[in-house]
């Protein structure tokens, strides 16, 4: 059981890292979307008369937009700004005292709003919008747009509401119903996210950005067998992108296909794409399946590409191998470890013999046992996973001990190490637990219950609790026996008394 725990805990870190990665690509590519020439242009000259939801220009408005929408199309917007600039004061405060000042619409203040957005002056465009949207409260372009600012500043709620507003006065096209998709996702509500990066997708199919999106939504809801298969539809259009395979493996886990899942990590291995963490993860997944070579191979890559060792994690791995029944693979690894050229440090060093302690007492390599604890013993005479580790050394070996003074001293030794070891957070559960059973054994049952009733405080489980409530029992016999045996001696006292 706990093997398994181990393993599914292994699986969990690297799907809940793969997951949480989308979000962050996928602000990266709205941002570059937003960046994108073609965009800027649409978004500048994003301007028009739409009646009901657009505010009407004057002739001499109208005059200056078509000579704005040929500065538009040449990228000249610094010259845009200018024109449009000079127009606003010429009108509101005319040169010519003989002119009557006029009253600018809406969409130039809007239009000007769209430059100093292109120029990334955001206070002055959100002022700008802000203003178009007061003069015209149904000015759906402008809501869209200030949508999009608050979207680069990463204002969400901002954003959310801005977006919201011009679906309800009629925008649907597959930017905004994407960026609201975008918006639902960055706070966390992935239906509402769904269905809108699915209108989005609709109406424009060929978009990354919002299969990626919709893929990630469906991902949270737990429905891995449609995000699986969107993410499929992305692979075959990027295959280089090993993300998206990720992606689709985390979906593949979460529906316990591991073998799908091992294609897709296969497959990233023979395109040269498969990092440390992936190949850990594959040799993690042919351990579930009890391909111990297989996994081997996978986690001996993964410390060959590993640019600096991630110690943590291949010792991970030389303990899977071991807990699982394959001592000699383990050796292997720790073995490729030592030999890995990196400079460990000493506590690193410290949790490498330690591993190799476990694995030599699996392979019954006693003497190899005593001697690797004894050097550290010797470096890290503190060091409570130390201790412990030198208590069950003692502890086997009094077991063994057929000397009845060897095996008492053995057995003193193992119990001193025990309750050094049970002083500290780290190895509390292990030496409480223990250091009880070697009391049970030596059928001290009164004396080993506290260690065992404190070692179930510290981490419940059913097996262990009903060995602590046999051995409750057996305390309370032993405690009734010694209550007797106390009785009868002093009856006995009593009558030597009186004779």
């Amino acid at each position: 059981m706990n093997r398994h725990v181990i393993l599914l805990k292994s699986i969990l870190v690297t799907f809940i890292t793969t997951s949480s990665a989308l979000a962050d690509d996928f602000t990266n590519a709205i941002k570059a979307q937003m960046q994108s020439p073609s965009f800027a242009k649409e978004f500048v000259g994003s301007y028009g008369i739409l009646s009901d939801i657009e505010p009407q220009v004057s002739d001499a408005e109208q005059k200056v937009l078509t000579r704005l929408q040929v500065l538009f199309s040449e990228s000249k917007f610094k010259d845009a700004e200018n024109l449009i600039v000079a127009f606003i004061k010429e009108t509101e405060n005319p040169t010519d005292p003989a002119r009557t000042p006029g009253v600018i619409s809406p969409a130039m203040v809007f239009v000007l709003g769209n430059l100093y957005f292109q120029s990334e002056r955001m206070d002055e465009a959100k002022r700008a919008f802000d203003e178009a949207i007061k003069r015209f409260p149904r000015f759906r372009r402008a809501y869209t747009n200030l949508g999009y600012l608050y979207i680069s500043q990463n204002k969400i709620d901002d954003a959310l509401k801005s977006f919201q507003k011009s679906v309800t006065l009629g925008d649907n096209s597959p930017r905004v119903m994407g960026m609201l998709g975008y918006c639902y996702l960055s706070k966390q509500n992935p239906l509402a996210a769904e269905n809108a990066y699915r209108q989005a997708y609709l109406t424009d199919p060929e978009s990354r950005d919002w299969k990626l999106g919709m893929a990630q939504a469906l991902l949270l809801q737990d429905k891995n067998a449609e995000a699986a298969s969107m993410f499929g539809i992305l692979i075959k259009e990027n295959q280089q992108d090993k993300q998206l395979w990720m992606r689709q493996t985390a979906a593949y886990l979460a529906m316990d296909r591991k073998d799908e899942a091992i294609l897709n990590l296969e497959t990233l291995r023979l395109m040269k794409l498969a990092d440390e963490s992936n190949l850990t993860l594959l040799g993690n997944l042919y351990m579930d399946q009890g391909q111990a070579r297989l996994a081997l191979t996978a986690y001996s890559e993964a410390i060959a590409l590993s640019k600096t060792l991630n110690l943590a994690q291949a010792l991970k791995s030389a303990r899977i191998l071991n807990d699982y029944g394959f001592p000699d693979d383990a050796t292997t690894l720790i073995n490729k470890i030592r030999t890995s050229g990196s400079t460990l440090s000493p506590e690193e060093r410290v949790q490498l013999e330690l591993t190799d302690v476990k694995v030599a007492r699996s392979l019954n390599q006693t003497e190899r046992v005593g001697q690797l604890l004894a050097g550290l013993l010797a470096d890290s005479p503190t060091n409570t996973e130390v201790l412990l580790e030198m208590a069950k050394h003692y502890d086997l070996l009094s077991r063994d001990e057929t000397d009845e003074e060897k095996k008492r001293k053995l057995s003193n030794d193992a119990k001193t190490h025990y309750l050094l070891a049970a002083g500290a957070e780290s190895t509390a559960y292990q030496a409480n637990l223990s250091y009880g059973q070697m009391l049970v054994r030596e059928s001290r049952t009164l004396d080993a219950l506290p260690y065992l009733e404190k070692a179930l405080s510290l981490k419940k489980s059913e097996s262990l609790d009903q060995y602590v409530s046999r051995v409750r029992r057996a305390a309370d016999r032993e405690k009734i026996r010694i209550e007797r045996e106390e009785a009868t001696r002093a009856e006995q006292a009593a009558e030597a008394k009186k004779k």
